[in-house]
């Protein structure tokens, strides 16, 4: 009787994988000799029996189908099979008399009844020890989430520490990554950009090649840089150190959402991905063209246009040109003279000496409303635990809770941490508002003009060539007191106060209840 010898060992560890398997042909040579068994050659298999759809097992298979070998030897039955399958076709060629014997050093097997039943177990408990192993690994997973540690591989910026198996900021990567960051929240940048100046300073894939566009842009979508955990679309409080705040990671997620991933022509256009078509929602793409007069010159024009990605759409080209005189004109309609802004930093300042018993009713008023928000959850816990709730629900309902408790943690932190530094983000933008009209009349700084554009203005769309925007939060008060035929008049009769939302643009995120900084309308 002629044996085909099986040997299997499940790792992509290429050096382990031949120290084990040697010693299995070792095992296997030695008790062929004893036995007096023929062995025809040993088929070498890397790869796992958990599910069915091994090649050199199947070819195996055939092999003593078509009569080259009666039988197979093994170092144990879980070799063969781990799943129901595979332990199945052994059976059956068993049954069938195409498969005579099957020898182990490791376990008795005789092709009778009771050796098939005794063989059935052997194959019924691996298939139990992978599903229990399954099991175990999951729960083992859950748990560690459940205590704020990333089970798995750690992203970019981070390590893996082996010893206290947690997860640690890595000292070198995590300034560069969070760089990447700040990059992207601006505007400049593209996923492409930012994945070019990775590898120019050394930061590539396993592969030794450039992070992968799509690599970057789930990388920027990752709340693990905000310390939260999502696992199976449940969120978890980590214990690992953020190296981003909350407000960039939003400012990033605006520009993400802004953001269609242009092909790269070799031109730098300041105003791409700034408008959307009027008329069909696409995207605005631009190109350049180069015109040759009789005297030999040849200057080059610039124009955009909807890229008519969603169909038919009747929209012309308009020139860089008059995109950025209407930009001018828009930004224009927010300067502020100086008298303005002195008087209004000049309140600021007064306004400095009432934060302190201002902060303290805050953060009582927030850790209130904590306590009842960390309540919710416990009380939602039980309804899912007691079947009220299915899981579905439970974890809608749970993201919900869970991103309010952070909000208001991070409020309470922000109150202590900060004191009155909110008043530095409206300070920038009084001195944003001064310096527009500066910005809007440097006639070959389109860059600087489209990200100021950017921050104090937002739902650009182009319609017969015409650009209409909406202005961002604070931004829009300036247009209606900057943009009336009489605006000195206007402010002797009217005062304004920093709400909750803040008297600023959307991409600051002021403390709440900031009302005494009163912009009051008086000219000195």
């Amino acid at each position: 009787m002629k044996y085909i010898g099986y040997c299997r060992k499940s790792t992509d560890e290429k050096d382990k994988q031949i120290l084990s398997i040697d010693a299995q042909i070792a095992e296997l040579k030695e008790f062929a000799k004893k036995q007096n068994l023929e062995i025809l050659d040993f088929v070498i298999e890397s790869r796992t029996a958990k599910i069915p759809g091994r090649p050199y097992f199947n070819d195996v298979l055939k092999r003593i189908e078509k009569g080259e070998a009666q039988g197979i030897v093994s170092w144990h039955p879980d070799r063969l099979a781990r799943n129901s399958v595979d332990g199945g076709k052994i059976i059956y060629s068993l049954d069938t008399g195409r498969l005579i014997d099957l020898k182990f050093p490791s376990f008795w097997f005789e092709n009778s009844p009771q050796g098939k039943f005794v063989l059935n177990i052997a194959f019924s408990q691996s298939k139990y020890y992978i599903d229990n192993l399954s099991e175990n690994v999951k729960r083992g997973m859950k748990h560690k989430v459940r205590i704020g540690v990333w089970p798995v591989q750690a992203p970019i910026g981070y390590l893996n520490d082996k010893l206290t198996k947690t997860i640690v900021v890595d000292p070198i990567r995590h300034k560069i990554i969070k760089k990447c960051f700040e990059m992207f929240a601006t505007g400049k940048h593209s996923f492409t950009s930012i994945s070019d100046y990775l590898f120019n300073i050394g930061v590539k894939s396993r592969s030794n090649k450039k992070i992968k566009v799509d690599t970057i842009k789930r990388m920027l979508c990752n709340r693990f840089y905000l310390g939260i955990l999502n696992y199976k679309g449940e969120l978890h409080k980590g214990i690992h150190k953020p190296i981003i705040s909350k407000q960039l990671f939003e400012a990033i997620q605006k520009q993400i959402s802004r953001f269609e991933r242009p092909r790269y022509n070799g031109h730098d256009f300041p105003f791409i991905g700034l408008a959307r078509c009027g008329e069909c929602g696409g995207a605005i793409t631009a190109e350049s063209h180069s015109r040759k007069y009789k005297n030999g010159n040849s200057p080059t024009f610039t124009y955009y246009r909807c890229t008519k990605k969603f169909g038919k759409c009747d929209q012309k080209y308009i020139s860089e040109v008059n995109l950025a005189k209407q930009l001018r004109k828009s930004v224009r309609n927010i300067t502020i003279p100086i008298e303005w802004k002195e008087k209004w930093l000049e309140l600021l300042e007064q306004d400095k000496s009432n934060e302190s018993v201002k902060a303290i009713e805050n953060t009582a008023l927030t850790e209130t409303e904590l306590q009842t928000t960390e309540i919710k959850l416990s009380k939602l816990l039980d309804t899912y635990l007691d079947g009220i709730v299915n899981e579905e629900d439970y974890k809608v309902k749970k993201n919900e809770l869970f991103n309010t408790k952070l909000n208001l943690q991070e409020k309470i932190e922000q109150i202590k941490q900060n004191g009155n530094n909110w008043l530095e983000p409206l300070e920038h933008f009084i001195m944003s508002a001064f310096q527009a009209q500066k910005i809007a009349a440097e006639k070959n700084e389109l860059q600087n003009l489209s990200n100021f554009a950017r921050s104090a203005c937002s739902n650009f769309f182009l319609t017969d060539q015409h650009l209409q925007c909406s202005y961002n939060l604070g931004f829009n008060s300036l247009k209606t007191i900057c943009g009336s035929p009489h605006p000195a008049t206007y402010l002797s009769e009217k005062s304004f106060s920093v709400s909750r939302d803040g008297f600023e643009p959307s991409t600051f995120s002021l403390r709440g209840n900031c009302s005494t900084a009163e912009l009051t309308a008086h000219i000195i």
